[in-house]
């Protein structure tokens, strides 16, 4: 049907638009129901189900683009539209979107891509890394090709954003690290002054008219003495004290001639602006208001329009991007967490919504081209997580670019039914339990663990949807993970949010990621706060079971973790630097000797969260064995059998299945999976033999499924559902995922759900009964030794020889920075031998049927 739609939307005439418009109108008329069982990806009808309760099917054909681009900008006098990718740029043919070239830059920044105005043909781009050098790269563009890459050196790790001409002599570059602005001469490339802005500029924009520059300060204004602060990257913001979320968002005002500054208010996480045409007007989007501010520049006075999730009421449209049309009485905002372009419509001086245009997943970033055409860029594409040298793999980077000529306001009308359709799907009926709140469930354990997905370890269980080929953690290996899913249930169509450790988690801890987090993938230059240690992260709604209606008693083990150690003279937590960590065999030492306690410490992230800690639980560290943590549970778990109290949600992070390949000094990926799967085992016995196990839930998880590979889908993870009140013994293949859990959570304490996605997922009512079972865990030993060590260097040959030298680069702190693939080829060949053949790609044929009301 995408043919059909191209046709119909390049055309021009009335006739196109009018058929256009019946086409947006039989689709949602015909959308009906999926499947329960649906699988993730694309569906019979040409929709794509992604991993956030979304279906996607942009009206254009997108024009995919491996790796993640994040910005746009075009040069209509030379006909290029050059996109900010992970580390590149790419030249499109405005008029056709056909790549004409392409430059290799280093790793970019999250934002900041210019073209230089006047007879110097140049793209200014920002570069950056996670802890620096960084600079501001420089295209010249000879006969619409790249030339040779120029650079501007930038003191420190600067992390430079958005980038702005004022003339062809003048760029203004900001640097989200240092807080302010630079003022560079574009012909020496010198700089002129830094001026002092707010807290984390993000993006730049510049009247002429008015010989002003107007910067986003995406963490608002200097916190203020007395105000409670949190960090993002190395600065405090001003926060919340009960979530942690940054309180504030302002935009610089810059006198081009006496450089001096002034802020104003504006919504939270302010990031993309726009002026209009007549320079009259500036638009903000506000990524954490879900809302766009419009300054009157003379006045200076805002106002604020709100961009609407989907379902109505809640949060999560997150618009990052702006652009006005030519007339400027039409504002297109990029709704990313709605995946469509809303337009806003200016009527009396008074702006609102007049419509939308379903895109991609993700849309971050827009520009209006010729004719008022919109070209608009998604980060995460089509939901692509097929890798080309494997299977399917959850780090297959693909954004897509698409084009789309000016829609009418009847285009608008039927885009914003799809659109609305498209973010609230409907499944038919899973069955189960429908009132979890009533099962009498009072505590709730959530076991979250690192990175396998689905056929990594079930894919041998003789039953579900798993490949006994891609099997490279089985039975003897995880005897635990076998056990407790044939007691109980066997998810095996259960997916995660993220691709990797950094979105992972906030998609389980909140149910929402920022802009500003699906942009940073290519370097995370503001730091890898998975642990949402940059309050920029933070959701304003706060994590998933802060309700003030609805307290729950929480107890955090880990899942924010910052690397302490233990002052046993005032019995507190003391921060140190990563690198100050013991060695595994030194950890496992100290587990041995039942010495631990006066070592192992950590420390929250989200200062907001401290109160809630076990700061005796050791940081997310490769370094320690999860045995370690499965200890300081068993003794905290005595103290409160003692006092018959136990909170209502417990969340643990467990992190040895991560694995640190084969790199030496360290246990094998197998050992250290079976670690994982031992501590677990030893977690739930325990509550299952304790006196809360009758009014117990667990659920376990991975935050995310980047180093392995699966038959159906890179995000198809893990999931077990344990407890008295979980069905024994059967297979469960309804569609669920992070957000479907965290809904299951908050269900069971009748928690209203804020934030769009976890409003539209579905709880996982089919895997409970009424009737409980009582019947206790019994851990079982892997077959495989906990102390089973990576050889040595010496000795080693061939393919085993390199696995391990590329191992030793691995950073048992930040694991997530060694490259995935390379990682998968070295567990794949530790476990499957090293003559084995990486799997060939294969495409899992959706399991799905389409249903009418």
């Amino acid at each position: 049907m995408w043919k059909t739609r191209l046709v119909l939307v390049l055309g021009v005439v009335l006739v196109g638009r009018v058929a256009l418009e019946y086409s947006a109108q039989a689709f949602s008329a015909a959308a009906g129901l999926l499947a329960s069982t649906t699988l993730i990806g694309k569906q019979p009808d040409g929709q794509v189900l992604v991993a956030t309760n979304q279906l996607i099917r942009p009206w254009e054909q997108s024009s995919p683009m491996a790796g993640r681009p994040v910005e746009i900008a075009i040069d209509a006098g030379l006909g290029l539209t050059a996109v900010l990718n992970t580390s590149s740029v790419h030249l499109l043919d405005t008029g056709t979107g056909v790549e004409v070239a392409r430059a290799a830059t280093k790793a970019t920044s999250y934002t900041g891509l210019a073209f230089r105005p006047g007879a110097t043909r140049e793209i200014w781009v920002s570069e950056t890394s996670r802890e620096g050098p960084d600079a501001v790269a420089i295209v010249p563009i000879v006969d619409r090709k790249p030339g040779t890459i120029a650079r501007i050196s930038l003191q420190g790790h600067a992390v430079a954003t958005g980038i702005a001409f004022s003339d062809a002599g003048t760029a203004w570059v900001a640097l989200s690290n240092r807080n302010s602005v630079l003022v560079v001469d574009a012909e020496n490339r010198k700089t002129r002054r830094e001026i002092k802005t707010g807290m984390v500029p993000y993006g730049v924009v510049v009247s002429a008219k008015r010989k002003r520059v107007y910067v986003s300060n995406r963490g608002g204004r200097v916190p203020a003495s007395g105000d409670t602060t949190a960090y993002s990257s190395t600065s405090a913001v001003k926060s919340h004290p009960v979530t942690g979320a940054s309180t504030s968002g302002t935009v610089s005002i810059i006198d081009m001639e006496s450089f001096a500054e002034q802020q104003i208010d504006v919504g939270l996480a302010p990031a993309g602006l726009a002026l209009s045409p007549d320079e009259g007007t500036l638009a903000v989007a506000n990524a954490h208001s879900d809302s766009v501010s419009f300054v009157d520049l003379e006045s200076l006075k805002v106002s604020e329009v709100k961009v609407p999730a989907w379902p109505e009421g809640t949060f999560g449209s997150t618009p990052s991007a702006v652009a006005f049309s030519p007339d400027g009485k039409m504002l297109y905002v990029t709704a990313g967490g709605s995946n469509a372009v809303v337009a806003l419509e200016n009527e009396g001086r008074r702006w609102q919504l007049r419509g939308a245009i379903p895109t991609a997943w993700f849309p971050t970033a827009l520009a209006v081209g010729p004719g008022g055409s919109l070209q608009v860029v998604n980060v995460k594409g089509m939901g692509s997580t097929r890798d080309a040298q494997g299977t399917h793999t959850a780090r297959a980077f693909e954004g897509s670019v698409w084009r789309i000529p000016a829609p009418s306001r009847a285009q608008l009308t039927a885009g914003l039914r799809e659109a609305k359709a498209a973010n609230a799907p409907r499944f038919t009926a899973a069955d189960g339990v429908d009132e979890l709140s009533k099962l009498g469930i009072e505590h709730v354990f959530l076991l979250i663990k690192e990175n396998r997905t689905y056929d990594q370890v079930f894919g041998d269980m003789g039953k579900g949807n798993g490949d006994p080929k891609l099997v490279m953690y089985g039975r003897d290996v995880t005897p635990n993970h076998h056990a407790l899913a044939e007691q109980f249930v066997l998810l095996d169509n259960f997916y995660t949010g993220g691709a990797i450790s950094f979105d992972g988690h906030q998609w389980l801890m909140q149910g929402f990621v920022s802009d500003y987090v699906e942009r940073a993938f290519a370097a995370s230059p503001r730091g890898y706060a998975w642990n949402m240690a940059d309050a920029l992260t933070v959701s304003p709604k706060g994590f998933f079971w802060q309700d003030p209606k609805r307290p729950v008693d929480v107890r955090l083990y880990g899942p924010f973790s910052l690397p302490a150690t233990w002052d046993p003279a005032t019995q507190r937590a003391v921060d140190i630097n990563e690198d100050q960590l013991l060695s595994w065999p030194e950890y496992w030492k100290i587990y041995q000797q039942k010495s631990w306690k006066n070592v192992i410490a950590h420390r929250s992230g989200v200062p907001a969260l401290q109160p809630y800690i076990n700061e005796r639980f050791p940081p997310s560290s490769m370094n320690v064995p999860d045995q370690i943590r499965a200890e300081i549970w068993l003794e905290e778990l005595a103290e409160r059998e003692k006092s018959g109290k136990m909170p209502n949600l417990l969340i643990f992070t467990m992190t040895s299945d991560h694995t640190m390949g084969t790199r030496p000094n360290f246990p094998t990926p197998r050992a250290m999976v079976a670690d994982n799967d031992l501590a677990m085992g030893r977690i739930v016995e325990s509550i299952s033999k304790s006196r809360f196990w009758a009014k117990s839930l667990i659920l376990v998880t991975e935050d995310d499924a980047q180093n392995g590979v699966d038959h159906v889908d890179g995000r198809r993870t893990i999931c077990l559902a344990i407890g008295p009140r979980i069905r024994r013994g059967v297979l469960d293949s309804n569609h669920y995922n992070h957000a479907s859990l965290i809904r299951t959570i908050q269900d069971v304490y009748r928690i209203k759900p804020q934030v769009r996605y976890a409003a539209t997922a579905r709880a996982m009512n089919s895997v409970f009964t009424t009737k409980a079972d009582l019947q206790p865990y019994t851990a079982l030993t892997p077959k495989v030794s906990l102390t089973e060590m990576n050889p040595a260097l010496q000795g080693l040959s061939g393919q085993q020889l390199w696995a391990a030298r590329q191992s030793l680069k691995i950073d048992a702190n930040e694991v997530d920075e060694f490259p995935h693939d390379v990682m998968n080829r070295i567990l794949w060949g530790a476990e499957k031998g090293w003559k084995m053949a990486y799997p060939a790609e294969r495409i899992a044929k959706p399991r799905v049927e389409r249903e009418r009301d």
